[in-house]
């Protein structure tokens, strides 16, 4: 946790740091003057403060955080950032920064504790693949640095400050990942983190209503680039030809990887599959050959390895390193995590998100699995593809009747589309408008041996469903942008 005095925050921020009429709150408990003081942590959330935190009242769409500011305070926040009212308004509070915009606020903050010492910075995008590239690119330059990743879903505007804010001083390297839902998100978060390596993962068909198809997309995650300087590292995705147009006009140093074409710096060969124990396969740069085990199933996965590998390459670490690293990576929550049942049953949670790329993945990833007993889909709405989702939905009930799926239960009403698609190879299909309906039928039919594959966008809740199979209540959750 970057450990700042109130003066040197007010400094950053631009902010005016006046004492507040309540008590001096200090990470360590001494008494000091406002200016002196420590914070210990930082918050935009009064539900999760911790005493000694400095509180950010954002602003947002829907919640005003100057209305949560007493919370706050009540739970021994060292300070609070506000954009409107002065001492008097807030004269509960031990200290008070005022500033224009306490967003801005944030994210200047972020940025000063990013530049106030030596850092290599990873910053990591793309439609799909960015929490999972992320751990994998942490888990490389752990195996040399100590290395600092954003935890959870702080990849937007207000968690990547964050994930900066709450960074060990003694931290060598940060891995970041950037999300967006707007145009020019990208290229701000590039502003804050400043990345001496930037990673492009792929564009995909996500967030379509959001950006009107996919030349919006690859522009939108193209500001990566073109915020960086010229002395950072470009790593991209040669074998995705929007992509590899935007590495290839950086004009910096640039490492692309892939698989499928020609000039790729890093790729890899001799990819074997091992079912839902994971992939091996060859990691090659140059003459350079490294055999990694990788304990993700999937042969998508490879290309996020080859991402972390490109990244690890950019920071200075021979294959031997990269593939250490590499070994020691497991699923994050919900993306593609494997549970076993006492009597057998498996179940795949890849609930976390869901875009049509990444579900014809999960297909693939489930025709090749050889369970004891039935290949089942539990497939949820894939939301936000504006008018794109009629056909991708009954796109994606086609390739489950070719995929020799037993049973695929759909969920959400854009999925009804994907269950009459189904009907023509799939053995038995049924649909349910929401997952509590689904996750209470499927529970009472599994059958010992049974290979579940839990999947769907963020707003299908998809988790209830893998929640049922365990018996639990709970999963971990979250939003996030992608």
């Amino acid at each position: 946790m970057a450990r700042l005095r109130l003066a040197a925050v007010a400094a950053a921020v631009n902010g005016d740091l006046k004492p507040g009429g309540g008590p001096a709150v200090l990470a360590g408990g001494d008494a000091a003057g406002p200016g002196d003081r420590v914070v210990g942590g930082y918050s935009i959330d009064s539900r999760t403060l911790v005493a000694g935190d400095l509180f950010f009242a954002i602003v947002g769409p829907r919640i005003d955080g100057h209305d949560f500011v007493a919370a706050a305070v009540q739970k021994g926040a060292a300070a609070v950032v506000v954009a409107r009212g002065g001492v008097a308004a807030w004269k509960e509070a031990p200290a008070v920064i005022r500033v224009a915009d306490t967003t801005r606020a944030l994210q200047d903050l972020g940025a000063h504790v990013r530049r106030r010492r030596p850092l290599r910075v990873i910053g990591i995008t793309g439609s799909a693949g960015k929490t999972t590239a992320k751990e994998m690119t942490a888990a490389v330059l752990s195996t040399r640095f100590r290395t600092h990743r954003s935890e959870g879903n702080l990849n937007n505007m207000y968690g990547l400050p964050l994930a900066l804010l709450r960074m060990d001083d003694a931290s060598e390297a940060a891995v970041l990942e950037m999300g967006m839902s707007s145009k020019g998100e990208i290229a701000r978060l590039a502003e804050i983190a400043d990345p001496d390596v930037g990673v492009l993962l792929n564009v995909l068909r996500v967030h379509l209503e959001h950006f009107g198809g996919l030349d919006g997309i690859a522009a939108a995650k193209g500001e990566l680039f073109a915020g960086m300087r010229q002395d950072a590292v470009a790593v991209y995705n040669g074998d995705d030809s929007r992509v590899a147009e935007i590495g290839r006009a950086f004009p910096g140093r640039s490492i692309p990887f892939g698989l499928t074409a020609r000039g790729r710096d890093v790729t890899a060969d001799e990819i074997t599959p091992l079912g839902l124990a994971g992939t091996r396969f060859v990691l090659r740069r140059g003459e350079e050959r490294t055999p990694v085990l990788l304990g993700l199933a999937g042969r998508h996965h490879v290309y996020n390895a080859l991402a972390a590998a490109a990244a690890g390459y950019a920071c200075g670490l021979d294959g031997e390193g990269i593939a250490r690293g590499l070994q020691t990576v497991r699923p994050a929550p919900m993306r593609g995590v494997l549970h076993r049942r006492p009597d057998g049953v498996e179940i795949l949670d890849d609930a976390y998100n869901s875009n049509p790329a990444a579900m014809e993945r999960a297909i693939e990833l489930l025709k090749e699995a050889r369970p004891r007993g039935r290949r089942i889909l539990a497939s949820g709405d894939m939301l936000e593809l504006g008018p794109y989702a009629s056909r991708a939905h009954t796109r994606l009930g086609e390739q489950a009747a070719r995929a020799a799926i037993d049973l695929l239960v759909a969920v959400g009403p854009l999925s009804r589309r994907a269950a009459e698609a189904a009907r023509q190879g799939v053995r038995e299909v049924v649909h349910f408008e929401s997952s509590e309906a689904a996750a209470a039928w499927i529970a009472a039919a599994v059958l010992p041996g049974d290979l579940v594959l839990v999947k769907g966008s963020r707003g299908m809740k998809m988790e209830r469903v893998v929640e049922a199979l365990l018996g639990v209540r709970g999963a971990p959750g979250g939003g996030g942008t992608h």
